[in-house]
């Protein structure tokens, strides 16, 4: 947990009535200036459930929010706050306690105050158990703060108490960025657009003429609009159904009231060309005025594309745009755990009529379609365009109900040809297909570099060695100039354990990629694992689940979900192009983060994944590597290595089902010289002249989100092209 090591600043309790405990707000947060400042509480003394309250000088309540005694809870504090109220079972004057951590940056001094307290109050014990000296107390408390600190960060931006600050900023964004194409594509440019919609018993007349009338103001005419009703309601409501709809839908009579079967009919009664545009429109919602001449003109600039996703908005029950949702390029792993693609989806007539709409897929049925469509394309036909062209009704990501995801595995697994699992996630559904591991499991060769620091060697040796259920390894330890006598004494030990160990000295200046490149030298195992001197196993299952996919066609390199001691994330995919070189995304936030629309709780393809954990294939290893000892002998080689595959056309891929710990930096610290800086700096201006990470928008992050934000916020501007784009880098 964030506290385990410094603990939070304590709040001064004041007077509070009966079963509630009060405190003030800290000085420097009520000050002139300071509100809105978001602070990380942490209340002890009391099992939750808790209720926080914050209140002004006259007890009026400004704002309120749950928590768990223990739990930090980042909260933002509204100008003219006067006291914090918390309330609860068994709260009472004196039995409980608030504590609170402020957000690095809230104000100039906040770095240097975290660094303060943590060496006054943090828990820094030497690993035998004594005490430091102050010096060396000093470079623990910046290093503890440092991790802390950023730990905050990640907190409050990924917090709930943050909700209303982004919706104040989506929607200066939506006034700027949404419904701004002016262009209307020339009539022959692309093929019109045939909107399919379904008018089940549950959608009113009103639901289809807000519908129609969304259409009757799209900028680009070239569209018709079909609308499936069961004969049975035709009877009933023609009339009604057809005002609605006006001159701008029609209405065919379909055999049963189910989404699927009307969708099914509405698409058999389209006479679109083979090459024409089918959309299946959900009447829930509504397209933007510019939808169709975006779609139009994506399919006009690149004929080639068979299946075209675009963003899409949020809004409330009275219809208020809420937040974007904005998307990652083609992302095959993810399509396979959710609909990521939403509801604005274009697929070719022809293709679409030849594959079907099966109603026994019921609600499921548009998502067979998909992923069979995307089964007989590839990825280079499927374009995502990074522009809000639908609006909608909040939900959460997956499939919420259990019947609906249950049948969407039962289409994937016909695609597949393996089970697909359905994973419950807070609320809603995932899928994970579960591939499997052949009879014989191939060899993995883990290639673990080292020098010295036997203590930290022996515990991710035999973590390895006696929590992974996956039996079939060799280990070649790289030792890079070790000296020290427990050292060898551990290569000993490690070698009558696990007799499948070879040693590899490498007395040379520290080079990571050639210290890999030499351990993979003598590899033989048709799998290479990279993985780090730091990494404790705490799962049996993982290295079973990396190989299942590092086996699949199509994928080249798998990383692991990492998580750092506290258990906050440390590794969850790599984004290229962040900060202007790459960085891990949500790296700091704790480990259930979802991320955007779930993402962080399922498969999905990246760009780079870190060689702490970096999974390769032989076959790929020998077409796109080796590491690049040349250009990056610290940095950047393995964000490089992962760019080659996927240049190469081999998928990276991470997992949230393989999961360890990394002690990140614990084998070679984190202090950092000018020298080193230096060294760092040119390595990256290497990197940027042969991936242009300045200015490239990795194609799994979106055009309209951060380039220097961790955790997908959104851009004051678009900071790249929202150009129709595939997934290649």
């Amino acid at each position: 947990m964030l506290n385990d090591v410094i603990p939070p600043r304590p709040l001064r309790a004041v007077k509070s009535q009966p079963g509630t405990a009060a405190f003030l707000p800290p000085l420097l947060l009520r000050l002139p200036g300071a509100g809105g400042a978001v602070v990380v509480l942490v209340a002890t003394g009391v099992p939750g459930p808790l209720m926080v309250r914050m209140e002004d000088g006259r007890s009026t309540p400004l704002a309120s929010f749950p928590a768990e005694a223990d739990t930090p809870v980042a909260a933002d504090l509204p100008a003219g706050t006067a006291r914090i109220v918390v309330s609860g079972t068994g709260v009472s004057e004196g039995a409980v306690g608030l504590g609170y951590y402020p957000v690095r940056g809230q104000f100039p001094a906040g770095r240097l105050l975290l660094k303060l307290h943590a060496f006054r109050n943090g828990s820094f014990a030497t690993p035998e158990g004594g005490v430091r000296g102050l010096r060396s107390r000093w470079r623990q408390a910046e290093g503890a703060a440092r991790h802390l600190g950023l730990s905050l960060i990640a907190l409050s931006q990924t917090a709930q108490a943050r909700l209303s600050l982004k919706r104040a900023q989506y929607q200066r964004f939506r006034d700027a960025f949404v419904e701004d194409f002016n262009e209307v594509p020339a009539e022959g440019a692309a093929p019109a657009v045939v909107f399919l919609s379904a008018a089940g018993d549950g959608r009113s007349p009103e639901e289809i003429a807000a519908c129609a009338q969304a259409l009757k103001a799209q900028t680009d005419r070239s569209f018709s609009w079909i609308i499936a009703a069961s004969a049975d309601r035709l009877a009933r409501e023609g009339n009604a159904l057809a005002q609605a709809a006006g001159d701008t839908g029609r209405i065919v009579p379909a055999p049963a009231a189910d989404d699927a079967s009307l969708l099914k009919a509405a698409l058999d009664a389209s006479t679109a060309p083979d090459d024409g545009l089918i959309c299946l429109l959900g009447l829930e919602g509504r397209p933007t005025r510019d939808a169709v001449a975006l779609i139009r003109a994506a399919f006009a600039a690149h004929p080639d594309c068979q299946l075209l996703y675009t963003d899409e908005e949020r809004c409330d029950a009275s219809g208020t745009p809420l937040a974007g949702v904005f998307k990652p390029a083609f992302n095959r792993h993810l399509l396979e755990a959710a609909p990521y693609m939403g509801a604005l989806t274009v697929l070719r007539a022809g293709r679409s009529r030849t594959l079907g709409i099966d109603p026994g897929f019921a609600a499921a049925a548009p998502y067979h379609l998909i992923v069979r469509t995307v089964a007989q394309v590839g990825a280079g036909a499927v374009r995502h365009l990074p522009r809000i062209a639908y609006s909608g009704p909040e939900h959460p990501p997956g499939f919420v109900e259990p019947e609906t995801a249950r049948l969407a595995a039962q289409a994937l697994e016909g695609v597949l040809g393996v089970r697909v699992s359905v994973v419950p996630e807070a609320g809603t559904h995932f899928l994970r297909p579960d591939f499997p591991l052949p009879a014989v499991p191939p060899k993995v060769s883990i290639v673990i570099p080292t020098r010295d620091r036997a203590g930290l060697l022996g515990m991710a040796l035999d973590s390895l060695i006696g929590k992974t259920a996956y039996r079939n390894f060799e280990i070649i330890i790289v030792d890079n100039g070790s000296v020290e006598p427990e050292t060898f004494a551990l290569f000993a030990e490690m070698k009558a354990t696990w007799p499948d160990t070879t040693i590899v000295r490498d007395d040379g200046d520290f080079n990571y990629p050639r210290i890999c490149n030499n351990g993979v030298a003598v590899a033989t195992g048709e799998l290479i694992l990279f993985l780090n001197n730091d990494i404790e196993v705490v799962e049996a299952g993982w290295l079973d689940e990396m190989v299942a996919l590092a086996l699949r066609p199509g994928v080249g390199i798998v990383g692991a979900k990492l998580l750092y001691p506290d258990r906050t994330i440390q590794h969850a995919g790599v984004m290229v192009g962040l900060f202007g070189y790459a960085s891990h995304w949500f790296a700091h936030a704790l480990p259930d983060t979802p991320g955007p629309e779930g993402r962080l709780l399922a498969r999905q393809d990246v760009s780079a994944v870190t060689g702490a954990c970096q999974l390769i294939r032989r076959d790929v290893w020998e077409a796109t590597g080796p590491l690049d000892a040349e250009r990056f002998q610290e940095d950047c080689n393995d964000i490089d290595l992962c760019l080659r595959a996927r240049r190469a056309g081999y998928e990276v891929v991470t997992t949230p089902y393989a999961l360890l710990i990394h002690h990140e930096s614990a084998s070679r610290g984190k202090s950092r010289n000018k020298l080193h800086r230096e060294r760092l700096k040119a390595q990256h201006e290497r990197f940027d002249a042969l991936w242009h990470a300045r200015t490239l928008v990795d194609p799994h992050s979106n055009p309209n989100l951060d380039r220097k934000n961790l955790f997908a916020a959104l851009a004051d501007a678009p900071q790249g092209s929202r150009e129709a784009r595939t997934d290649a880098i």
